[in-house]
């Protein structure tokens, strides 16, 4: 369902609020029910990618590698240019062994961003893991 055919259009700081809380649910390990939150921000926000990757990080937090994979290649189909889901596809595929892809997720989180304030940190520090041998 989109925006344009709900009842109610919630505002922005609306939609901040949901994804906020979504995300205090995940933090506060109350997994199942964020995932329902994350599920149904989705209909609601431009950025879709946002709640996508809400969705994976449960799944990597459950141990479900495979299922965050797929989020986050959503996540990254639906907006090329996110680095920070770049960045956590990259965490996902060297938890699941798959380190070569690794490797090109995580260089594109960089490329994407240089500076580190949107992904581009964290995929340095991956990075950082498995040039130690610690994934």
């Amino acid at each position: 369902m989109a925006n344009a055919e709900l009842a109610v259009k919630p505002s922005r700081e609306e939609k901040r609020f949901l994804m906020e809380a979504a995300l205090l649910m995940r933090d506060a390990d109350r997994l199942d029910e964020a995932k329902t939150m994350f599920e149904g921000i989705i209909p609601l926000v431009e950025d879709k990618h946002l709640p996508i990757i809400g969705i994976g990080t449960i799944h990597f937090a459950k141990g479900e590698f495979d299922d965050a994979v797929e989020q986050f290649e959503k996540a990254t189909e639906i907006d090329p240019t996110c680095a920070i889901a770049y960045a956590h596809l990259g965490e996902a595929l060297a938890f699941s062994k798959h380190l070569d892809e690794a490797e090109l997720a995580l260089q594109k989180a960089t490329e994407l961003d240089p500076s580190g304030e949107n992904g581009g940190e964290m995929a340095r520090t991956i990075q950082k893991f498995l040039s130690y041998g610690l994934l």
